[in-house]
């Protein structure tokens, strides 16, 4: 799945063709003046293609798309009050706590986040594999399809699931962007 990021990755339609057939989108570009006008287009994009596609952090935004939602993990209790996600909808998280919100407010997918060191948080952290493992297990057992994101590459994703695969895909902008 490819996180959009304006600055990063600019050429969102090539990406998505890198990333293959199955590739889907998420609008993560918060900054963009023209976020609306974009989600338009990525979504007719998307929608011609049949691939997924969402936006982060604005319900009003998504569903007047007719696109899913991505939940930023400080969005998460407001989703468990609103009590409307969607089965399409997939939220942001990077702690045992989280994980469990999701799960209560029925988000049935989740980005365990960040799995590995990334240029988005240029500095920042990351889960490492042992962790984020964990917290995948977690989410499988909560009947949750568990999603890496952070540094993630193919060959990461490879990494990180070893023998025994544990999350479903990935989710990245530099894999794609070239």
């Amino acid at each position: 799945m490819l996180m959009s990021d304006h600055a990063r990755c600019p050429d969102w339609r090539a990406a998505l063709h890198h990333g293959g057939p199955h590739c889907g989108l998420i609008l993560r570009d918060y900054e963009v003046p023209a976020r609306a006008a974009l989600a338009r287009d990525m979504a007719a994009f998307c929608a011609t293609q049949g691939r997924f596609f969402a936006i982060a952090g604005d319900w009003r935004l998504a569903r007047r798309f007719g696109a899913a939602l991505h939940c930023p993990s400080y969005l998460i209790p407001r989703a468990v009050a609103r009590g409307s996600v969607s089965g399409r909808d997939t939220a942001a998280i990077h702690n045992l706590r989280e994980l469990h919100q999701a799960a209560k407010a029925g988000f049935k997918t989740v980005l365990i986040s960040p799995v590995f060191a990334s240029q988005s948080h240029p500095g920042g952290r990351g889960l490492g594999v042992t962790r984020a493992r964990a917290l995948a297990r977690a989410a499988r057992q909560l009947g949750l399809s568990p999603r890496a994101l952070g540094g993630l590459s193919p060959a990461a994703l490879r990494r990180l699931n070893g023998t025994a695969p544990i999350f479903d895909g990935f989710a990245a902008i530099d894999a794609f962007a070239g």
